[in-house]
């Protein structure tokens, strides 16, 4: 019985020692996470176009298309068997990289996901998105005051966005 006590006590000491370290870790900021946070422009992931959800984005500028970006969607490339979780994946030689859109030509709501860099965040950038149907996928990287832009068409067994 009195080692049961012991050992309760052992860890509840355990637990409020764990608890002060953790708490005072978090106050000094060492917790903090690098910034890379999905933008959440309303006007545009609620936009019915791609053009829409672009000039809500990111308003006028120049659309350079340039072969600095790479891009590729599905698996294979330009293919997805099912629609609600086709990989994406976008590499760059370009510095500055502010943000980057990935925008579905044929979803309910063209703006699939928008995402905000800092310095510190390197590519390549892997993730997964959801397409409706037969669709134009469109990157759009915003970097040095200029918009690099690039499409691949995918074909798509299984929608993804009922």
């Amino acid at each position: 019985m009195a080692d049961n006590s012991f050992e309760q006590r052992r860890a509840i000491l355990k637990g409020a020692i764990s608890a002060s370290t953790l708490a005072l870790v978090a106050a000094s900021g060492l917790l903090l996470p690098q910034r890379v946070l999905a933008h959440w422009p309303t006007d545009a992931f609620n936009a019915k176009t791609v053009e829409d959800a672009l000039l809500a984005l990111l308003g006028h500028a120049e659309v350079v298309d340039d072969s600095v970006v790479q891009f590729k969607v599905g698996t294979p490339p330009s293919y997805a068997v099912n629609g609600a979780s086709v990989p994406i994946e976008i590499q760059s030689s370009l510095s500055d990289i502010e943000r980057i859109a990935i925008l579905v030509e044929k979803n309910p709501n063209p703006l699939a996901m928008s995402l905000d860099f800092t310095p510190a965040v390197k590519l390549p950038f892997k993730s997964m998105i959801k397409i409706a149907e037969d669709s134009l996928v469109i990157a759009v990287i915003s970097a040095g005051g200029k918009l690099y832009r690039t499409s691949r068409m995918v074909e798509v067994d299984i929608g993804g966005c009922a």
